[in-house]
């Protein structure tokens, strides 16, 4: 005869056994409440930073046009040295060729070398167009000098602005250092005219974005 198994009604629980149960069930949500008292702060810096990061990177991808009110306006004569002790001034390419520079940090801002090996890579796309490319720093020349030996900028013209004077004409200063430049790119026309000034916070420019956008104002 085959085993049978008998399924009998449950017995209902006693007050006893449900003031328990009813106890456990108020214990377990009090602890939840009290974990997620702990925790919600941190989902609150993680939210915040969140938004911070989106407007971070907004800001940098805002910065492919016009952002200053010295647009359209006479670009500030310079003469500046090189590293190699030439001078450049920017008066010799008036009715040449346009100038895009690239004001940055230097010594001690890895993305500001990155950067520049770049425009170092670029610099027949921006010959292309007529257009000259420095970059300008703010650090002592000897210092510069071993940076650019040791980060291999062999060929990118690097201005030594150590008066920050220059910096300071084109409104360049500022950003994690009061003293030093941000990561700001200004195009000059070949008629002397300011046509671009972006300042990138995130300290990393799109390169092709960067050409695009001489391109762009160059060649309309």
């Amino acid at each position: 005869m085959a085993n049978r198994t008998i399924h009998r009604p449950a017995r209902p629980l006693s007050k006893k056994h449900q003031a328990a149960l009813k106890r456990q069930r108020n214990g377990a949500r009090r602890r939840l409440w009290l974990i997620a008292l702990k925790i919600w702060p941190a989902f609150l810096v993680l939210a915040i930073a969140a938004v911070l990061i989106y407007a971070y990177r907004g800001a940098q991808t805002r910065n492919t046009g016009p952002v200053s009110d010295m647009v359209s306006q006479t670009a500030p004569d310079f003469v500046l040295p090189t590293l190699d002790g030439a001078e450049i001034s920017l008066a010799d390419f008036r009715g040449k060729k346009n100038v895009l520079l690239f004001f940055n940090e230097g010594y001690g801002c890895d993305p500001c070398w990155q950067q520049a090996l770049k425009l170092q890579e670029d610099m027949d796309k921006f010959a292309a167009m007529d257009t000259e490319v420095f970059a300008v720093m703010v650090d002592p020349a000897d210092v510069l000098r071993k940076e650019a030996s040791r980060w291999g900028l062999t060929e990118l013209p690097i201005l030594v602005d150590e008066s920050t004077k220059v910096s300071k004409s084109y409104n360049a200063l500022g950003g994690m250092h009061a003293d030093k430049p941000n990561h700001t790119f200004i195009l000059i026309s070949r008629e002397g005219l300011l046509v671009w000034d972006a300042d990138y916070p995130s300290m990393r420019a799109n390169p092709e974005a960067v050409i695009q956008q001489v391109r762009d104002l160059v060649e309309r």
